[in-house]
């Protein structure tokens, strides 16, 4: 499939970056972990660069494509591999569309990057691995460790059932047209490291703990939590009652989630 990128209406209101460079490309699946016996789950085809790609390399191909216009494109890929649905991923009924050990492979906008990864995560069953091209800035917070200035609630959320790695840089002029910031590739691969029984419930701990970042982390969970619950968990676990949200470690945030819970 050949196409003219000058001819494509790019539409800044769907935040439409493509990258048509083959070998990048192609190290984007790689870095996917994408092979002969995987299904994958694309979400983001838009003129189908990527696309074609995966067919080459996956036995399945699913792939989410918002604008229906860009079909003149993904309509020509000569696959019988692939499966073309022209609505809003967000949307969709993925249980019913997506099998188990299914493989993600997104290049998604920054305006619709947590949504995605969240109704992502609601679904965490069925995928083996998630491989997202988003923003550098929003990489480095998904991947960010306790003390750096990116590190928040995103970092504790997903680090808590993922292993989260930044897999190569993407310049920003490697896309058409060329966005104002560079962005990167993360891929996501579930772990079961540690014991969450609720995933909600510890979402809502985490959001409540960084929810004023300049504030300790018992003035942030006091209006959730009685204040000498909060002082003997961190006691218990030889904290600083002092300490603020961004000093703690994924697994420790665990830890204090679970006492104050059964406690």
């Amino acid at each position: 499939m050949s196409m003219k990128k000058e001819k494509i209406d790019f539409k800044k209101s769907l935040g439409q970056n493509f990258i048509f460079d083959t070998n990048l490309l192609n190290a984007i699946a790689l870095d996917g972990l994408v092979d002969k016996s995987d299904t994958v789950l694309e979400i983001g085809a838009g003129a189908g660069s990527l696309t074609k790609v995966l067919t080459e390399k996956a036995k399945q191909v699913i792939s989410f494509e918002i604008d229906k216009s860009l079909s003149v494109y993904l309509d020509k890929i000569d696959a019988s591999n692939l499966t073309l649905y022209y609505q809003d991923f967000l949307q969709a009924d993925i249980s019913k569309i997506v099998p188990n050990n299914t493989r993600v492979i997104a290049n998604i906008p920054y305006y619709i990057t947590t949504p995605i990864i969240f109704k992502l995560v609601d679904n965490l069953p069925k995928f083996k691995s998630i491989l997202v091209l988003i923003q550098k800035e929003v990489a480095l917070r998904f991947s960010a460790q306790p003390n750096s200035k990116d590190y928040g609630i995103t970092s504790v959320i997903l680090q808590s059932i993922f292993d989260v790695k930044i897999t190569r840089i993407v310049k920003r002029e490697c896309f058409t047209p060329s966005p104002k910031i560079d962005s990167a590739t993360v891929l996501l691969v579930p772990h079961n490291k540690y014991k969450i029984d609720n995933f909600e419930l510890f979402k809502n701990f985490a959001r409540t703990a960084f929810s004023m970042r300049r504030k300790t982390l018992i003035n942030n969970l006091k209006s959730s939590f009685d204040k000498q619950k909060i002082e003997s968990a961190l006691n218990n676990f030889n904290f600083n009652l002092m300490i603020r949200p961004e000093e703690i470690s994924v697994e420790n945030f665990i830890n204090l989630y679970n006492f104050l819970k059964n406690s």
